[in-house]
């Protein structure tokens, strides 16, 4: 993998290249970056319309309100990253592209993912707090040790998602499926919230 400095441009494409303390904003348009790091980047505000990322790493990078639209992620990492405000929905997908986003150990609050395809995709060790989930295929999909206080959860499909070790989450029960999801006490009672049922 190749280090460089100098700031990506629109209509590039990008093989095996690793961007390291740069700042990027402005706009970037229909770029290309396949195998690609950026590290300890600051992306904040970039308005990153119709790019192609593809197996590529975002370590300790700053994306807040970062602007994805019409862009493809596909093999996506983030980790270590603070990507608040993001609206993850305004990316491409479709069937044959789904949203192929992780996320390790990223503040990703205030985001917001409507419609999107997250099965089997890992939210882990994140902080997202008043996020958004709302129609989203979230079979199998990890929020192990996510701290998920305020995220919505709506008309989403979590069977067989595993948020054992996840904390200070709500979900309501009559409005996502929920079958087969893991759940860890003692916030597994957060699931009957609105149920009116007793616990005492």
């Amino acid at each position: 993998m190749t280090r460089t400095d100098t700031l990506p441009t629109s209509g590039g494409t990008y093989v095996n290249a690793r961007f390291v303390d740069l700042r990027i904003d402005g706009a970037l348009a229909d770029a290309r970056f396949e195998d690609c790091v950026f590290e300890r980047c600051d992306l904040r505000s970039l308005r990153l319309h119709g790019c192609r990322l593809i197996d590529t790493d975002l370590l300790t990078c700053d994306l807040g309100l970062l602007d994805v639209e019409g862009s493809t992620f596909g093999g996506v990492t983030l980790e270590s990253c603070h990507a608040v405000g993001v609206v993850w929905s305004r990316a491409r997908v479709d069937v044959e592209r789904p949203l192929g986003l992780d996320a390790k150990d990223s503040v990703l609050n205030f985001s917001s993912f409507t419609g999107l395809m997250l099965a089997k995709r890992r939210f882990e060790g994140c902080t997202i707090i008043d996020g958004f989930f709302d129609a989203c295929d979230l079979r199998d999909a990890s929020f192990r040790h996510s701290d998920l206080h305020g995220t919505t959860f709506r008309d989403c499909d979590l069977r067989g998602a595993d948020l054992r070790t996840a904390r200070r989450y709500e979900i309501d029960v009559r409005s996502n499926r929920v079958t087969g999801m893991r759940a860890g006490l003692p916030d597994a009672a957060a699931l009957l919230a609105g149920l009116e049922i007793d616990l005492s």
